[in-house]
Formats: C-alpha cells, sequence, structure tokens
C-alpha cells in the first residue's frame, strides 16, 4: 500500500467560519440533493469549526502545493494567505473565488472510524467545471 492509502484523491479545502484545511477522499452518494462525506483527525480544529457553522463548502483547486503549504497545516489567517475569497453563491458561506469547482454544503452527520471522524453534508449548491489538482500517494 502506498504512504497508507491505495488510491489518489482530489485535493479539497473545507472553508467555513473564516477558517479553512486541506483534506482528501471524499465519498459521494448521488441523489437530488447529494451526500458528500470528507474524513477529518479528531484533533483537527476544522472538525469543531464545521460542526459550529453547520454551512461550508468543498472547494477543488489547481494549485495543491499551494493548497498544502496554506491549508495543511496549523495556522491563522489561512483565507487571507490564500487571496481569493468570495462569498458563496447560496448559502452563507465562504468560498475560494479561484476554486476550479466548489460546492456549498450543509452539515448533516457524522461517523467516526478509527482516530478520524466522516463528516457528511447535503450538498446544496455546486458550480464550476474546471481542471483540479489530484494526490497520488503512490506518485514519487
Amino acid at each position: 500500500m502506498c504512504e497508507r492509502s491505495p488510491l489518489p484523491t482530489p485535493v479539497l479545502v473545507i472553508v467555513a467560519s473564516g477558517h479553512g484545511a486541506v483534506v482528501g477522499w471524499p465519498l459521494v452518494i448521488p441523489g437530488d440533493q447529494p451526500l458528500v462525506g470528507f474524513p477529518l483527525h479528531k484533533a483537527r480544529k476544522t472538525l469543531q469549526v464545521v460542526r459550529e457553522a453547520r454551512v461550508f463548502s468543498i472547494n477543488l483547486v489547481r494549485d495543491a502545493e499551494k493548497a498544502y503549504e496554506i491549508f495543511g497545516k496549523p495556522g491563522e489567517r489561512k483565507l487571507e494567505r490564500w487571496g481569493k475569497v468570495a462569498e458563496c453563491k447560496v448559502l452563507p458561506c465562504q468560498r475560494l473565488s479561484d476554486a476550479s469547482r466548489v460546492v456549498e454544503c450543509i452539515y448533516s452527520h457524522e461517523v467516526e472510524v478509527g482516530d478520524h471522524v466522516v463528516v457528511f453534508c447535503r450538498a446544496v449548491a455546486s458550480y464550476g467545471c474546471g481542471e483540479y489538482a489530484v494526490w497520488d500517494p503512490c506518485s514519487k
């Protein structure tokens, strides 16, 4: 197995209440209002922020290196450092204005899995169809 995961993943940036974090390995359950799930480590600040905010955006970005540098480690003023932030189109949340794709979500529920929590949300709106970064744990 490559780096603890056998599969590549799109690079996602979760934005909630002025906070952002990079995550991977989403789960999508199609439907009239799709259900989207993504794993967060139990110790991450993002988990608490998403629980409190209840609305947030999932952003697929082109620049994985910049996303990891800004959102992949603890820190403050992450959105300010990214530099391109806008209001969501439907929900009262923020998004990365240069994201290739955006999904606006309402928190639904969560499931504990080992040292992670899979957060599920209802996708209320999604837009953008540009290319986005994929991280492959097997690439060298």
